[in-house]
């Protein structure tokens, strides 16, 4: 089969940031590994990550990236709207032009709403150009007028664009069932849950710390139960247990949620215990990686944990540590209690927390032989090779269906 051209819409932070960012680099990683040319047009950065960490173009594994406006200024006020129709137009004459230069094949609209998948769509039907449209998040309403607005274009693109695509991708079951009903079964509905390289993860063999270690890395937006973990170090803390809680990331859109986690740690007498180590580049992350003992993640018993699947989570197993997470959404799926990871009921106290850490600290064995199990589940399930054959399949699918 040839190769073929793809183009990525998408709006997310390059070449660093969160989850999402992340999603959308592994995507595009598993796309060109699969032999296909790949292209990165951002609409704009999401705001989450400091300017000086994000580049205006540049790339990412190789595959060309650049934002269309020319700038990696967040969106904000009254240019949140009109930057975006800026951006939507200079879009299309940005896949014009690409397309002129060499067919496009495909283009992939990642987590997108409304406003740009329903003009991109229309342009790639004329073009006689497939359309994919991903998503790993559900759709989540806020308070204030703007995230309605946000959130109003985005159903509307579920509601009236979803059947238009020739192709959709999902990354867990729940989104599956989603959109297979809002496409009326008309369209292939797939699953690519998190994709990674297996091998540039492994941590290697456990270092003999003085002090056990806990890490906990993300983006702090409040999805993840970080109290609870602070709390449970506060209550191994007082049974005289020694254990040490490394917290990595930094929510710069709200930094009164970090400084007030800072607070709690003080008030629990915890400042030699829990250590914040701030926003952290993927290659230092490694670094703290290798002198951990277990990597630990719960998510909060919510509607946005239940739908998707983390993609931390893919990145703790792989990396051969023991890994403490919550017992929610598709982490049932690919995971044992015991075997391949601790888990957590959904809900569960700082009490039950501490005593699955305490067990871990105390079981050398325990600890490498559920951490090996959990990389097994990464590499069969998440690795960038077993990915990059089903999203061929999908391409190949869509590409040469009349």
């Amino acid at each position: 089969m040839r190769p073929l051209n793809i183009v990525i819409i998408a709006a997310v932070d390059l070449p660093e940031g969160g989850g999402e960012t992340t999603r959308l680099k592994t995507l595009a990683s598993a796309i060109k590994a699969g032999g296909h040319q790949v292209n990165i047009l951002l609409e704009n950065p999401s705001g989450n990550i400091d300017e000086a960490n994000l580049k205006v173009s540049g790339e990412t594994d190789g595959i060309p990236f650049r934002y269309i406006l020319g700038n990696v200024h967040p969106l904000k006020g009254a240019s949140f709207f009109t930057g975006k129709y800026k951006a939507v137009k200079l879009m299309l004459s940005a896949i014009k032009e690409m397309h002129q230069q060499r067919p496009v094949d495909v283009i992939w609209l990642n987590q997108m709403a409304f406003h740009t998948i329903y003009p991109i769509t229309r342009l790639a039907a004329k073009l006689g150009i497939k359309t994919v449209q991903s998503y790993e998040d559900d759709r989540s309403k806020g308070p204030g007028l703007k995230r309605k607005v946000i959130y109003t274009n985005q159903v509307a693109a579920d509601k009236y664009l979803t059947s238009r695509a020739d192709g959709l991708v999902v990354i867990s079951r729940h989104l599956q069932q989603k959109y297979t009903q809002l496409s009326g079964g008309n369209v292939p509905v797939i699953i690519i849950p998190t994709v990674l390289d297996t091998g540039k993860w492994a941590a290697g063999p456990e270092k003999k710390n003085n002090i056990p270690t806990l890490l906990y890395y993300g983006a702090f937006f409040g999805f993840d139960e970080v109290e609870k973990m602070i709390e449970a170090v506060g209550i191994l803390r007082k049974k005289n247990v020694a254990v040490q809680l490394w917290l990595l990331g930094y929510n710069r859109r709200k930094p009164e949620y970090m400084e007030a986690l800072a607070a709690m740690a003080r008030q629990l007498g915890l400042e030699k215990q829990v250590d914040f180590k701030g926003f952290t580049r993927h290659d230092k992350l490694k670094d703290y990686i290798q002198e951990s003992n277990i990597l630990i993640g719960l998510r909060k018993d919510d509607e946005w944990s239940s739908t998707g699947l983390s993609t931390k989570l893919s990145e703790y197993l792989a990396t051969g540590r023991m890994v403490i997470c919550t017992a929610i959404g598709d982490n049932t799926w690919y995971l044992k209690d015991g075997e391949s990871a601790m888990l957590m009921r959904p809900g569960c106290t700082a009490t039950e927390l501490s005593v699955v850490i305490e067990t871990a600290i105390n079981d050398d064995a325990l600890r490498a032989a559920i951490g090996a199990a959990g990389r097994q589940v990464a590499i069969s399930n998440f690795d960038m090779n077993v990915v990059k054959e089903n999203i061929n399949k999908l391409l190949y699918s869509i590409v040469t269906r009349k």
